[in-house]
């Protein structure tokens, strides 16, 4: 197949420029080198689907050992060993090594050579066009499961509508105790499960029982960093929604921690009401993620068994696709 790189080893001149000179004039894209040293640096500079290699380069069976190389750093080169001399044993140990063939250099030989290439071509270019349908067809499914949802919104809208608002559970954990009883009133005051903790130490054991969906806390607490006490309890827990935040000022931070890892800008507080908002907005996702599964189990309830197929399908394809 035309433009198609080869390359070319061995370290007789008129062997190696003969082939140059056949396969250029076929519209193969020809490196040629001498040794085993430079075919090591050009495998190692650009991917070749094809390697014609002399058995004996370098040394008697010298090109064996650049099979090895490549079987190792280029498992997707494909080598046709030439050979002067016929030799049983160099060519059952090429076979072993990967070799797609092995070929005596004799002029009625070169349709045979010829024919090894081709195939070979025509193996790489199928195999690419094959991982590009691959990946093609991992991104239709992903669009294909997003579409089902968006429908499955309006399909199943009485379910979402009936679903009532999530009562999150708040744990909110502060050492200063004036700070902690405002925090608490307005928290209180928008109807949340709150629990409340005034150390780090207490946080984590009442963290460590479960039931929390939104842990609210001061960074500087009078045992524990704050950070600390929340990238504890979500590696315990990934789906546990975390706030930390500063001694409320102009320059007080106000993270998002999603698994231990903080979301930048996510604000700043100024006032104890900002605090309360964050919460909101997180309390606002609860609802969201629970009428998404209700959606979800409403939808899997009625198509199980396209829903399996689908995640079969899914899970094969991405098997298949090498990034």
């Amino acid at each position: 197949m035309a433009g198609e790189e080869l390359l070319i080893v061995d370290g007789a001149e008129k062997d190696r420029e003969g082939l140059r000179r056949h396969f250029d004039g076929r519209g193969q894209v020809c490196t040629v080198v001498a040794n085993r040293a430079q075919a090591r640096d050009a495998l190692t500079q650009k991917f070749f689907p094809v390697m014609l290699v002399d058995l004996d380069v370098d040394e008697p069976s010298g090109g064996l050992e650049l099979l090895r190389i490549v079987k190792e750093r280029s498992p997707q080169t494909t080598a046709v060993v030439l050979t002067a001399r016929r030799t049983f044993e160099g060519a059952v140990e090429a076979f072993r090594l990967g070799a797609a063939d092995v070929i005596v250099k004799a002029t009625e030989h070169v349709p045979r050579l010829r024919s090894a290439v081709d195939g070979i071509l025509a193996r790489t270019v199928s195999t690419q066009q094959g991982s590009q349908l691959h990946r093609d067809a991992r991104s239709v499914l992903h669009d294909a499961f997003k579409v089902m949802l968006a429908q499955a919104h309006v399909v199943y809208a009485d379910i979402s509508a009936a679903l009532p608002p999530v009562r999150p559970r708040v744990l909110l954990v502060d050492g200063d105790a004036a700070l902690l009883e405002v925090l608490a009133k307005l928290m209180r005051l928008e109807g949340w499960d709150l629990s409340i903790e005034m150390s780090g130490g207490g946080a984590l054991d009442r963290g460590s029982r479960g039931g929390l969906d939104i842990l609210v806390v001061r960074d500087d607490l009078p045992d524990l960093r704050g950070s600390m006490v929340l990238k504890s309890l979500q590696a315990e827990r990934t789906e546990l929604m975390g706030l930390l935040y500063g001694t409320p000022g102009p320059d007080a931070r106000l993270d998002r921690l999603e698994r231990g890892r903080a979301e930048p800008k996510f604000g700043t507080l100024e006032r104890p009401e900002q605090l309360i908002d964050a919460v909101r907005r997180l309390s606002s996702e609860l609802s969201t993620k629970a009428q998404e599964r209700r959606l979800i189990e409403a939808f899997r309830a009625d198509h199980a068994d396209f829903l399996r197929r689908f995640a079969k399908l899914k899970g094969q394809i991405d098997n298949l696709v090498d990034d």
